[in-house]
């Protein structure tokens, strides 16, 4: 969950030195960009009631489906690795779906290593991070097949899928559509993903609209 994001210095660090400080800084959570080292700052209450939606009405779905799937919220780490560089990334997203036996790696914490789908609830401050940067990682990594940014200031979210060897992006901004999640074969409705989040009317930033 972040709002803003503190890269901690310039220097480039090991995965010994990004693992010891995970350990010895439980209160924070850190990520990995082939030696670079992000904290993750809070997050606003926007954020926090988006990341709870699409937990409950995913992991309500795959129930009611059932579908051999589960939700991990922001505290799971994921694994990514762009093996043609060799460069290495370790994530926290906002959420994260595995199908069938979820795989860990033997860290402290344990490391996803084959979600299928990951979400990143983002800001126009977190954009160029999440979306640029981290999407690549993302994209790199076999097992993940589908990839959500969803806003929280406004409603509209960019859903990546992979097609083969491609990957193919769609936008969606109106609260009455509902959005294919194909790697986990359910529907995601807009509407229930900003239930209860509040928006800046255009042009007015001191009323805001409640999406009911």
């Amino acid at each position: 969950m972040k709002s803003l994001l503190k890269t901690s210095t310039e220097k480039q660090y090991s995965l010994a030195e990004y693992f010891a400080l995970e350990t010895a800084n439980r209160e924070t959570k850190y990520e990995y960009l082939n030696g670079k080292i992000v904290s993750m700052a809070g997050a606003q209450p926007e954020h926090n009631s988006i990341c709870a939606n699409l937990i409950r009405e995913i992991g309500n779905r795959i129930i009611k489906q059932k579908k051999p799937c589960r939700v991990y919220p922001s505290d799971q780490r994921v694994k990514s690795e762009v093996r043609a560089s060799g460069k290495m990334g370790y994530f926290y997203p906002d959420v994260s779906v595995v199908c069938g036996k979820p795989e860990f790696a033997d860290d402290n914490p344990k490391t996803l290593l084959n979600a299928v789908l990951v979400i990143e609830v983002l800001s126009e401050s977190t954009f160029e991070y999440d979306f640029n940067e981290k999407r690549t990682y993302y994209a790199a990594q076999e097992s993940i097949q589908e990839m959500l940014f969803v806003h929280y200031e406004k409603p509209a979210v960019v859903r990546v899928v992979r097609e083969k060897d491609a990957w193919q992006i769609s936008d969606y901004q109106s609260l009455a559509e509902k959005i294919p999640l194909r790697s986990i074969g359910i529907e995601l409705p807009m509407k229930e993903v900003y239930r209860d989040v509040s928006f800046p009317k255009p042009n007015n930033k001191d009323i805001k609209t409640l999406i009911r």
